[in-house]
């Protein structure tokens, strides 16, 4: 099993690393890479997740089979079988008998070469405080795919011997010096996009979750946080790889943000309630809340552009007028879209995917007895007493206690979601129904007190701005808004 954390960084930043203290005096072995990857026409392997490639070490050629296993936080485990051949064409006696045997005897007449990496290693060896070895491993060249090419910079921090929190521990250190960012993407991924020109994967929402083991709410907060990570991490890369100007599909972002809102929840009232990785988690509250805004703060201006302001403008007869709104409007979305792009790599988001990493690559304590689901019903009873107290006076709550109810029924909803396998569908599923529905009401009300802030900013930059801004204010009136009601809470489902 192959345990490593993939990293990426900018060229510039290479000569610093290079130098850093934390190498000392240690050995450094220079390496000249050469890889061929192989697949059928039909990109088989890579649909089985499974990477086959072929490399020239020197004088030596190696081939290598990789898949299975996981990739989460930029940690990569990954069955790996890797061994000697003659020379550069692939053999497949050493495979027989290998899981990866029944996948490839049917396809080996179809492989075929489909893309190249070559690169320059160095290869530095790390022992840490409890005794683990660590591999560094610095990649510097290109990936080549017919006549495209992208670069290739990336650390290789792969776990020889030992526990694996020592990787993480290298990795934090080495993130606070350095701006390493985490790649969840292998050699083998990114070749196949540059070689065959694949599509991004479609937004995701939140997969469900099933019934934690047991009765040990640990389980189900170990399994609400990794979730979480893997919706940030479905949507991710489809959102970071969107170019400014080309088409832009929103949903990325919104998903993004509810991962992210999702993960505040499951670090925080369900760790805590649960006993677990608590004392972890909880510094991690304030990274998310502020990630948070700054996808919001995207979030917003999509919502504007996208669901109110064409209604708007409509109304707005100067076609210059509208013409020079539109296009401030759409600078501020692209702007607050790159400030959301580059708080995902900022070095503080990068120490919190690897916090959050590490607390998921520790074992739970079997031993100890089973934490019950007590704390994590008590809260359940605490969210759904504020919303049943405010229910019968909605319309004479502020703007500010509407925003504040709406947190709430996420809350509720989030927690209802990470821990309904336990209980009976039917009735999660009337609270979920009922949380959603009110999610909405509240949502729609919050868009509308943000479109008044944007409409504001927007009218700021013309010439007699009160007029245009009380024109486009009693417009937003005019739209139609949901009725601020809505029916009684369900009967409380974690009751027995």
């Amino acid at each position: 099993m192959e345990i490593e954390l993939k990293l990426r960084l900018p060229p510039a930043a290479l000569a610093a690393l290079r130098a850093d203290p934390l190498w000392g005096h240690t050995r450094v072995t220079h390496k000249q890479l050469d890889n061929i990857y192989f697949d059928t026409p039909q990109r088989a392997l890579a649909q089985a997740g499974i990477g086959l490639r072929l490399r020239s070490d020197g004088k030596r050629w190696l081939q290598t089979a990789k898949g299975g296993g996981s990739s989460r936080a930029g940690l990569h485990q990954r069955e790996e079988i890797e061994f000697a051949v003659a020379g550069p064409a692939l053999e497949w006696a050493p495979l027989a008998g290998t899981a990866f045997g029944p996948v490839l005897e049917p396809l080996k007449d179809q492989l075929q070469p489909q893309f190249q990496t070559r690169f320059k290693r160095e290869i530095r060896h790390i022992t840490g405080a409890a005794g683990g070895v660590i591999e560094v491993a610095i990649d510097e060249g290109e990936i080549l795919a017919g006549d495209h090419s992208e670069p290739l910079c990336e650390v290789e921090l792969e776990l020889k011997g030992g526990p694996v929190d020592e990787l993480f521990a290298l990795a934090l250190t080495l993130a606070e010096r350095h701006p390493l960012v985490l790649d969840n993407r292998s050699k083998a991924e990114r070749g196949n996009r540059l070689a065959h020109g694949a599509a991004l994967a479609p937004p995701a929402k939140a997969a469900a979750l099933a019934a934690p083991p047991g009765e040990d709410a640990r389980h189900a907060a170990r399994q609400a946080v990794e979730a979480c990570l893997a919706h940030w991490q479905a949507n991710e890369a489809g959102f970071l790889a969107q170019p400014q100007g080309g088409h832009y599909d929103s949903e990325y972002l919104h998903q993004l943000r509810v991962a992210v809102r999702r993960l505040r929840v499951a670090c925080g009232p369900l760790a805590g309630a649960a006993q677990w990785q608590e004392e972890a988690l909880a510094p991690l509250q304030d990274s998310l809340r502020a990630l948070g805004q700054r996808l919001g703060a995207a979030r917003d201006q999509d919502v504007f552009i996208e669901e109110t302001w064409p209604s708007l403008a409509v109304g707005l007869h100067d076609a210059a007028l509208r013409q020079k709104l539109q296009e401030a409007a759409a600078l501020r979305q692209a702007t607050a879209r790159l400030q959301a792009q580059a708080a995902l790599e900022e070095r503080d988001t990068q120490r919190l995917l690897l916090q959050l990493g590490r607390c998921l690559a520790q074992p739970d304590n079997d031993d100890s007895p089973p934490v019950p689901f007590d704390e994590i019903t008590a809260q359940l009873e605490k969210l759904a007493h504020k919303l049943r107290q405010a229910l019968p006076r909605l319309e004479q709550l502020s703007p500010t206690r509407l925003h504040r109810l709406r947190i709430t029924a996420k809350k509720l909803r989030y927690l209802t979601e990470f821990i309904a396998g336990r209980y009976d569908p039917q009735a999660t599923e009337a609270w979920l129904e009922w949380l959603k529905k009110a999610q909405t009401v509240f949502g729609l009300h919050n868009d509308r007190l943000t479109a008044r802030t944007h409409i504001e900013t927007l009218c700021a930059g013309v010439e007699q701005p009160g007029k245009l801004q009380h024109s486009l204010q009693a417009a937003l009136r005019e739209q139609e808004q949901p009725e601020l009601s809505l029916p009684a809470l369900p009967e409380p489902y974690w009751r027995p």
